[in-house]
């Protein structure tokens, strides 16, 4: 599927001083796993940092540290990896994926207090997370950040299989705006109320979409909410019932990592992660990856998929011109616009 381009003709400087700070904490998906083979690194730009991931030779383990050795700040991108360690290319420092000083070639005081700084990863349905908390000390390498990135009990147990990925790309938006997304339910019937070919902007002539949504906070777990779509084609303005599909839409911190259920009576489910990634204060990397019940034909799984990326879409030009307003001019029958907002600032930095 082709890109649309983006028109952006809003200045970004207005924009990005009209937003809270760019980048929340939470988990963020920094590469697939295919991208990292045993032994290799990648530097990676993202949330105002610099980083190095990499992989040991002789496991699986995958580390996060930040690029720039803790000895005389040279770039350790430049380094190798050398069985479970990463080597500076300055001195020759080799550090653990938790941060310690493991060899130094030319001495044997090796000086404890020196350390790189790490940061949590789970590896998990083919894609690497690092947790990140900007503003205050990080969770180091092997401790328990304050959550984890949700599992999907059928992709462990093998009743759901890998369907597919799709690379979003990078859109000129703040990752405030997809958490914001699920509360303006007013949008739904202007952006999201034609239907259109799937994987296209191809509107379907006399086919429109009736949503009908509900939003909620986990009194369990603060960083979880969630919004319930429920959908129905409409021909011609008459709702066609053998249509309706539930979508259940849970949000796992600010909007970095987002999965989406979908159900289709009478077919199965199918499931799909959306992650965000600031690579700028008004720059997501967005990345998809779907999984679904052995049972649901494929073509179903793409038209499925198509049709939410094609929705998703409908949003990118709004999100890439907009501006931030503290205090915004609603109407009593918007959404929980503050409830969120309220929710939203606890992976805010103090």
């Amino acid at each position: 599927m082709s890109r649309r381009r983006i028109r952006v003709r809003t200045p970004e400087a207005p924009r990005a001083a009209s937003y809270p700070h760019p980048y929340p904490a939470g988990w963020y998906r920094l590469a697939g796993s295919r991208s990292l083979r045993r032994g290799a690194m990648r530097y990676i730009e993202c949330l105002g940092r610099q980083f190095v991931c990499w992989r040991e030779e002789d496991s699986d383990a995958v580390h996060v540290m930040a690029a720039f050795c803790p000895h005389l700040g040279a770039n350790l991108s430049f380094g190798r990896v050398v069985g479970d360690c990463i080597e500076c290319p300055f001195h020759g420092w080799r550090f653990t994926g938790e941060g310690r000083v493991r060899s130094i070639p030319y001495s044997d005081r090796i000086p404890r207090s020196v350390r790189a700084e790490t940061f949590p990863v789970q590896e998990i349905y083919g894609q690497i997370f690092m947790f990140y908390r900007d503003g205050g000390p990080q969770p180091p390498a092997g401790d328990d950040p304050p959550y984890d990135v949700p599992r999907i009990p059928e992709v462990d147990d093998g009743r759901f299989v890998f369907r597919g990925h799709y690379d979003g790309g990078r859109v000129p938006m703040h990752i405030l705006e997809f958490a914001e997304n699920a509360v303006d339910m007013a949008h739904f019937t202007p952006l999201h109320g034609q239907m259109r070919i799937p994987w296209t902007r191809i509107r379907v002539p006399g086919v429109s979409i009736h949503h009908e949504t509900v939003w909620s906070l986990d009194e369990d777990r603060a960083w979880v909410m969630e919004f319930v779509d429920h959908a129905t084609l409409q021909f011609l303005g008459r709702p066609v019932e053998r249509t309706s599909a539930d979508a259940r839409v849970t949000y796992t911190g600010p909007g970095c990592v987002v999965n989406f259920r979908f159900t289709i009576p009478g077919k199965g489910e199918i499931a799909m992660i959306q992650t965000h990634l600031p690579v700028g204060p008004l720059e997501q990397q967005v990345d998809f990856r779907w999984f679904a019940d052995r049972r649901v034909p494929r073509l179903l799984v793409w038209y499925v998929i198509g049709n939410w990326i094609s929705q998703w879409q409908s949003d990118l030009e709004i999100w890439a011109n907009k501006i931030f307003l503290e205090r915004p001019g609603l109407c009593p029958d918007d959404g929980p616009v503050y409830r969120l907002r309220q929710w939203y600032g606890q992976f805010l930095p103090d």
